[in-house]
């Protein structure tokens, strides 16, 4: 398993903010809901189950601060879909 780094709105894998192998980012949306809005990870990671390892890494950061997720990026949309333990932090 890989490590996955808190950053400024985002969660990531790579040495640094700076440089990134893997993100999934979100906004903040009044005081109890965040939009996420972005997934990416690079070729070298892909297949490798990364994309859901980050974005159930932002579903446990909802949990842990009573927030509801916003899933924007047609990724983590796909995401809510297939993971019906979710829908207690998607927002519809």
């Amino acid at each position: 398993m890989v490590e996955i780094k808190e950053g400024n709105h985002k969660f990531y894998i790579g040495d640094n903010e700076d440089n990134i192998k893997a993100v999934v980012t979100y906004i903040d949306s009044g005081e109890n809901n965040i939009i996420l809005d972005h997934t990416f990870v690079s070729p070298e990671l892909r297949g490798k189950n990364i994309g859901q390892q980050l974005v159930k890494r932002v579903v446990d950061f909802a949990r842990q601060h009573n927030k509801k997720i916003i899933p924007q990026c047609w990724f983590a949309e796909e995401e809510f879909v297939l993971h019906k333990e979710y829908e207690d932090v998607w927002f519809k």
